[in-house]
């Protein structure tokens, strides 16, 4: 029996420490939907599949601590130093929030702590509403709520800025950043925004194509003074479209729960299927927000903004300069159509380590998100697919043998 059972323990011995190390990520997709025609598939409800809030917000993210590929001023901690430092924490209204450091003198250039939360379900399409109550803003500072592609060297899988903005900008900019061929349609009949460039190829070191919101309280201190807002972006199909809501004026759909966005008019920004195929451009993306000080935005540009005093690393180094570095997030809600839902697949790997408003954490030894979900194995995702029988997890081209399969070798070679 011992030399039966000898191959089996060898499998198992050899097998299991890439499972183990394996981290699991709950995958949500539209792609199920993707030849279903747009008149039909506009009809179809929005179910939630994902929801971030209060106590739970931050079970659903990791942070990011390697060093900011876009040569911010900053540091980003682990999970237990930012709460330590105080810069994750809820307020006393139990709201989460995230903020860089600014309560020390530091030297000028100098890094300061700060957070880079990264969501640890992948998302393929959806419907996702950000319901902020506060967003960071003033001369050096540059926060993010953004989307980034998991896999792949960027900007091969895509990266989606659903809000952005740095210095005192009070209108929200919205970017995406593909490998080469996709553009934004010069027809303003798609969104309402300004366009401020096409070329969204970003392969070569490019800024990504662009558009500003027309509203111009969608970002900065306005936004906050008005009580916040809501964001959202729609990633079917059709492409991919971002709503800037400001407090007054948030369907009603949406703060229901059942939201219809063929009901909120012509969207901020859009960058359509036609010439911006979502599915080639767009893969598997987690949700990241971040504060960033300086760095290749709002450092590269200060010199640009007269009402910004010296330079960038100077501003920042008076901490009196940087007391709205804060991010307040009420909610954020993903939907799915027609009752399509998660299943697991394991992402063995994430090589992409830049994007223009930084990388994706390795997330080497995390698990599943513990946030509020609905999970189930009907559906599909791309870039992930997993057995009927639980024995064999494919992630890209790679095989993973799990437990199971491994107990059946035995009990086969046993018999």
């Amino acid at each position: 029996m011992v030399s039966l059972l000898a191959p089996a323990l060898a499998l198992l011995c050899t097998a299991a420490p890439s499972v183990l190390a394996a981290p699991t990520k709950y995958q949500y997709s539209q792609l199920d939907l993707a030849s279903v025609p747009a008149h039909v598939r506009r009809d179809l409800t929005w179910s939630l599949q994902m929801g971030y809030s209060g106590q739970t917000f931050f079970d659903g993210f990791d942070f990011f601590t390697e060093p900011d590929p876009s040569h911010g001023s900053v540091t980003y901690v682990n999970k237990s130093q930012a709460f330590g430092e105080g810069l994750a924490f809820w307020t006393a209204d139990g709201i989460p929030g995230i903020q860089a450091e600014h309560w020390a003198t530091t030297n000028v250039g100098d890094a300061r702590n700060s957070v880079r939360i990264t969501s640890k379900a992948l998302y393929t399409g959806g419907l996702f509403i950000f319901d902020v109550a506060l967003m960071p803003w003033g001369c050096g500072v540059w926060p993010a709520i953004w989307t980034l592609g998991y896999e792949g060297t960027w900007p091969t899988t895509g990266e989606i800025d659903i809000v952005e903005g740095v210095q005192d900008m009070t209108a929200n900019q919205m970017t995406v950043h593909t490998t080469p061929g996709c553009t934004i349609a010069q027809n303003t009949s798609l969104y309402t925004g300004g366009m401020i460039s096409s070329d969204c190829d970003s392969s070569t070191g490019g800024a990504g194509c662009s558009i500003v919101s027309d509203t111009n309280n969608t970002f900065g201190p306005s936004f906050n003074d008005n009580g916040g807002g809501v964001y959202a972006m729609l990633w079917d199909g059709d492409g991919v479209r971002i709503w800037n809501f400001l407090r007054a004026n948030v369907p009603s759909d949406i703060t229901s729960g059942v939201p219809t966005p063929s009901t909120w008019g012509l969207p901020a920004a859009a960058f359509d299927r036609t010439l911006c195929d979502p599915y080639t451009f767009f893969q598997s993306q987690v949700l990241i927000l971040n504060v960033n000080l300086c760095g290749d935005w709002a450092g590269t540009t200060y010199s640009n903004y007269a009402y910004c005093p010296g330079t960038c690393a100077e501003r920042i180094a008076n901490p009196a300069n940087l007391v709205n570095t804060v991010m307040l997030v009420n909610s954020i809600k993903i939907y799915q159509q027609s009752g399509f839902e998660a299943i697991v697949g394991e992402a063995m790997t994430n090589s992409n380590q830049t994007g223009a408003a930084g990388a994706v954490a390795l997330n080497t030894t995390k698990s599943n998100s513990t946030s509020s979900s609905s999970s189930s194995s009907s559906s599909k995702t791309s870039g992930s697919s997993k057995s009927s029988t639980g024995g064999i997890a494919r992630v890209g081209d790679t095989l993973v043998l799990t437990y199971a399969t491994v107990a059946a070798v035995m009990v086969s070679m046993l018999l």
